[in-house]
């Protein structure tokens, strides 16, 4: 490849994250959103009344909902510890910025299927334009599901990658990697299971053993104090019992998790690709992937497990909640895996000048168009977010009524929430006033234009 080539590959590679982080910047405030106020300030009341080895088993032990975020309140913690208060803006800005290792997870799983460096670097320019765009608004500027969702995503791919090398190293790197993923959120433990079939494949019976030890332990120390029963209230009043989540698998739900990446509102269009995404993953299984490129096909595998699962703990809100854009980084991870694999499979294969050019061509714009579309959405989404955020922040401030929330226009996604927590703090009292009482959490100045 050309000098000059290169230079213009890479700032193809360039231009998605800068322009990602630039509108992420517009967005961020520092105040608390939605589960914050749960999974973060009250995590620190209880943090505060505590001391010593006892933050350990705080960190360990606080169940918000039915999350145990281990990672995230490690993090939240050492922040306290350092500084004396929380940080939202610097939490929040740390959850973004997890997106990066998780494109440089897919580089290096892409990296492992040894294509040639120019065909490489060229086929991995898509990934960042399917990787760096605002469809999932729902997991950035957020700070429970910053430090939730993507750190899961990037463990889930490091586990993969490390448990199908053969150094002891890297054996030893992939169980440290399966301890953060669960540490990270629940779904985490379906790595096990995964892990298990990746070492009996690769006939390492003594490091399945190691595994199953290590799982075992990490399972009695994440479900340590849990509490199976919870409640969940999200528009409504749902008793959530985790055992019996096989009670509502559902396969259309699972589909449209799996390809929200290609809907709005209405969820067919994801039944559809996700379909298509499920057929080639079924067709990537009858090639022999898990042979060839063990971590790649083991990546995927994680995600159609993950949906499984959801589909079992949330399909009794509608097909609908499929489209959640806090789910969104699983499709938009999951097809850059899959784009990974028939990528590989076309490497080789002949064509005439003419209509690779042309076939090319028509790929670029329609990746402009979706990237460019998915950041005008996702930004005016988050947009409204933080001004409404601001506006329910100073009207309790003020000890005035929760403001009404107005349709901006037909497609507005932050509309139908009057009584949603998210935007109202007055609901989350009184967690709220005592992280401020306390000095855990100072309230910034909000632009009075609000």
């Amino acid at each position: 490849m050309s000098s000059l080539k290169k230079i213009f590959t890479w700032i193809a590679i360039a231009i998605p994250p800068s322009s990602f982080y630039f509108l992420l910047a517009r967005s961020l405030n520092r105040l608390p959103y939605g589960d914050d106020y749960g999974a973060i300030l009250n995590f620190l009341l209880r943090w505060k009344k505590e001391s010593g080895a006892m933050h350990i088993v705080e960190i360990v032990t606080f169940q918000h909902n039915e999350y145990k975020l281990i990672f995230e309140h490690a993090i939240v913690g050492l922040q306290y510890a350092i500084l004396g208060h929380t940080d939202i803006l610097a939490l929040k800005i740390l959850g973004d910025l997890f997106v990066i290792p998780l494109f440089v997870m897919l580089y290096l799983i892409w990296r492992e299927c040894g294509r040639s460096g120019e065909y490489a670097l060229l086929v991995f320019v898509p990934v960042s334009w399917i990787l760096f765009q605002l469809q999932y608004e729902g997991t950035l500027n957020y700070t429970m599901a910053g430090l939730e969702t993507v750190p899961v995503n990037v463990f889930a791919l490091l586990t993969c990658l490390l448990a199908t090398k053969k150094s002891r190293a890297s054996f030893l790197g992939s169980i440290l990697s399966l301890l953060l993923c669960i540490a990270s959120n629940g779904n985490g433990l379906l790595m096990i299971p995964i892990g298990a079939i990746i070492f009996l494949q690769q006939k390492k019976f003594k490091r399945l053993l190691a595994w199953i030890c290590c799982s075992a332990i990490a399972c009695l120390i994440y479900f340590l104090n849990y509490n199976f029963r919870t409640v969940v209230t999200i528009n409504t009043h749902t008793n959530n019992d985790v055992v019996s989540i096989l009670q509502n698998l559902q396969l259309t739900f699972t589909l449209a998790f799996l390809g929200n990446i290609a809907a709005i509102l209405n969820p067919w269009p994801a039944v559809i690709f996700g379909t298509l995404l499920a057929g080639i993953f079924a067709f990537a299984t009858w090639d022999r992937l898990f042979l060839r490129h063990p971590s790649l096909y083991y990546s995927a595998l994680f995600f159609f497990i993950t949906a499984i699962a959801v589909s079992g703990h949330r399909s009794y809100f509608g097909l609908s909640w499929a489209l959640n854009s806090i789910y969104r980084l699983y499709s938009t991870v999951l097809l850059s895996l899959l784009y990974l694999y028939l990528a590989d499979k076309a490497y080789g294969l002949r064509v005439r000048p003419v209509v690779l050019k042309a076939s090319a061509c028509a790929f670029a714009a329609l990746l402009v168009g979706f990237t460019f579309e998915s950041d005008r959405g996702g930004q005016k989404v988050l947009l409204l977010k933080q001004q409404r955020v601001e506006v329910a922040m100073l009207s309790w401030e003020r000890h005035e009524p929760a403001p009404p929330l107005i349709a901006q226009s037909p497609d507005d996604l932050t509309v139908g929430r009057e009584s949603d927590p998210s935007f109202w703090p007055g609901t989350r009292e009184p967690i709220l006033s005592e992280s401020i009482r306390e000095g855990i959490y100072t309230l910034p100045e909000i632009p009075k234009g609000n």
